[in-house]
């Protein structure tokens, strides 16, 4: 930007003094007095030599202007400088030095897949991604030590490495589970590793684990029989649940039944006492008079009249049938 500044305001300088002389010249051309008006020579030569080298530092590029979030390092000739510049417009010597900018700000890392065994030397693969900044006041060691790519250089490697260490010390169940203290465990050892270049490790992400095809198999196979016995326990404890209830329904009705013969035996016997009471009171109710005014009332309807010879007793000794009912 600043060199097309320079390289612009150089053309102006220099078309600003070509047109003064072309003006200046024709003027002269056209006075007719006796003392003509000069040519300012000198004064486009001025503008000739400040425009040529306002074109020089435009294309030598003598600023630089180091972004928010990164510092610059500076090379003489290609070789390193120590120190950094910080965020903002710098002033170079042209053609003698040059700015690399290195970010400072945390970048993520796509970690390649990497083949590792288990315990069991059962094949896993691993991704994961980590964060990480420059220190920028060191940004000049870690370019002139190992350049701006320096992520396939050494963090890549470094995790790789460490995972290889690592994860045959666990079960494959253990990776599954650990997978926190792995992660863990990777950053304080990327973070050591990696001090050393200055570069910070943020944090550290397992973002897959995977197992070989065959292994990944006959786990959803022990899944799916694992699933199927857990349904087989479902339904027999529903069926436990059912007989249980059948059985407390069982031990209700019987209850039940016992209550109500127990009910209807002892309803017996009260109305059996309420009966022998009865009884006992019409016992002792039944006079002879009652009795013989009972009798009359069962037979007067059929009553018929009958003549007998005098001096004859009734054909029905009314007081023998009388003491037979009363048992007197």
């Amino acid at each position: 930007m600043f060199s097309v500044i320079f390289i612009a305001l150089g053309l102006v300088l220099i078309g600003i003094g070509v047109a003064s002389f072309v003006l200046a010249r024709e003027a002269a051309r056209a006075y007719r007095g006796d003392h003509p008006p000069r040519v300012g020579v000198g004064r486009v030569a001025v503008l000739g030599v400040l425009g040529a080298l306002f074109i020089v530092l435009g294309l030598a590029d003598p600023l630089v202007q180091v972004p928010a979030g990164s510092v610059g390092v500076v090379t003489n000739f290609g070789q390193v400088q120590e120190g950094t510049l910080q965020p903002g417009l710098h002033a170079i010597i042209p053609v003698v030095q040059q700015v690399v900018n290195v970010d400072t700000r945390v970048q993520p890392h796509q970690f390649q897949e990497i083949d590792a065994a288990s315990r069991e030397l059962q094949t896993v693969r691993l991704t994961g991604t980590m964060n990480y900044h420059i220190d920028g006041q060191f940004a000049s060691d870690l370019y002139q030590r190992v350049g701006t790519d320096f992520a396939s250089k050494i963090i890549d490697p470094a995790f790789n490495d460490f995972i290889k260490t690592v994860v045959p010390d666990y079960s494959v169940n253990d990776i599954l589970a650990k997978r926190d203290e792995i992660r863990s465990f990777a950053k304080q050892q990327l973070a050591a590793n990696l001090a050393q270049y200055h570069i910070v490790v943020d944090d550290i992400y397992i973002a897959n684990i995977a197992f070989s095809d065959e292994f990944q198999q006959a786990i959803e196979q022990k899944q799916v029989a694992q699933q199927q016995v857990q349904t087989e326990q479902q339904v027999l404890e529903q069926k436990k649940i059912q007989a249980q209830q059948a059985v407390a329904a069982a031990q209700g009705q019987a209850d039940a039944n016992v209550v109500t013969a127990k009910g209807q035996a002892q309803a017996t016997i009260e109305q059996a006492k309420g009966q022998q009471q009865a009884n006992q009171l019409i016992n002792a109710s039944l006079t002879d008079k009652v009795l013989q005014y009972q009798y009359i009332q069962k037979i007067v309807d059929k009553v018929q009249v009958m003549l007998v010879p005098g001096g004859q007793q009734f054909l029905l000794d009314l007081k023998g049938v009388l003491s037979s009912a009363t048992g007197k």
